[in-house]
């Protein structure tokens, strides 16, 4: 397979995950927002979507306010803002398109038909009591295009860089989820019982509450949430889960264990595969995911070199987590 045509299948399945994953961490924001605290509604809740995609300094250095219809605008659908879902399927569409000849026409239809369907979406909505209708639009979305991919193409190798793309984006917005939101709710010396709520609002939004409750019971703890979402092995959207399906979709395209890339999934394997949330705190004993994170970028940046021509025009680059900007 062609490098370039391998890069355009790697990125249009990241890209419509980083879409759903947007708006999944818009969707935190909302439900919090509805408890009724003041905490929940107050400008550092609603930079945490900003802060999850790296894009604080640039929003707050524009002078924007951080409320819930600017923030959710700027995240949803700014086309100047490249970690927007409006960007992020636009982007996919494109890479789709150059891959048309790869790609099953089902497959087509759903990215073409879901950048058309952005039309209905405009300001208004997000200045009214509808954000929610157009998040979960954009994860449905998201769901019948994987669907589609897994029941109608083939399982070779355009496929695996399907995969490797989807599980790339996935278990870095999972990371960056959980280490925002966990210093944010654990950290924070003030946390009221409404706290319990707040759990749920993200174990709901990486769709982990009810998979949570089935092995935990009722009982939400911060420490098991964190447990749950870096090293359970079957939960799909845990990091340990994602970091699995990008060794098996490299192994399928690269072979080669001595290679960067290969090395550094089966490091992030191995160190995952024999850690508690323990093993994840730094010596103040906070938890600290950005050692992790680093690992991811350069994982990608590995994959990038190791396999693709280089990153097509328009295609952002990595993102960094800023904490502490709020």
């Amino acid at each position: 397979m062609l490098s370039r045509t391998a890069s355009n299948l790697y990125w249009m399945a990241r890209y419509i995950e980083r879409a759903e994953n947007t708006a999944r961490t818009l969707n935190i924001a909302h439900q919090k927002a509805m408890l009724a605290s003041a905490r929940a509604t107050s400008a550092s809740e609603w930079a945490q979507p900003l802060l999850i995609s790296g894009r604080h300094d640039a929003y707050v250095a524009a002078g924007r306010p951080v409320d819930a219809p600017s923030v959710t605008t700027f995240m949803a659908i700014d086309p100047d803002n490249p970690s927007s879902i409006h960007a992020c399927i636009r982007q996919a569409r494109e890479n789709a398109r150059a891959v048309r000849s790869t790609i099953t026409s089902e497959m087509w239809e759903v990215v073409n038909t879901t950048w058309l369907g952005l039309r209905d979406f405009d300001a208004s909505v997000f200045r009214s009591r509808e954000a929610g209708r157009f998040l979960a639009w954009v994860k449905e979305r998201s769901h019948l295009f994987r669907g589609v991919t897994f029941g109608t193409m083939l399982h070779d190798e355009a496929f695996r860089f399907n995969r490797l793309g989807t599980f790339v984006e996935r278990g870095d917005n999972t990371v960056r989820i959980l280490d925002v939101s966990y210093h944010a709710l654990v950290e924070d010396e003030e946390i009221p019982q409404a706290e319990y709520y707040h759990w749920t609002a993200l174990l709901r939004s990486v769709s982990a509450l009810e998979a949570y409750r089935k092995v935990y019971r009722d009982h939400i703890d911060p420490e098991r949430v964190a447990q749950f979402l870096m090293l359970d092995r079957q939960l799909p959207r845990s990091l340990m889960y994602c970091i699995h399906e990008v060794y098996m979709a490299l192994e399928s395209v690269i072979g080669n264990v001595s290679s960067p890339p290969m090395r550094t999934v089966m490091g992030l394997y191995a160190q995952l595969d024999n850690a508690n949330v323990a093993d994840l705190r730094n010596a103040a004993g906070h938890l600290d995911l950005q050692p992790l994170l680093r690992r991811l970028e350069t994982l990608a940046q590995q994959i990038a070199e190791a396999v693709f021509a280089p990153r097509p025009a328009g295609t952002p680059s990595p993102r960094t987590l800023l904490k502490g900007a709020a």
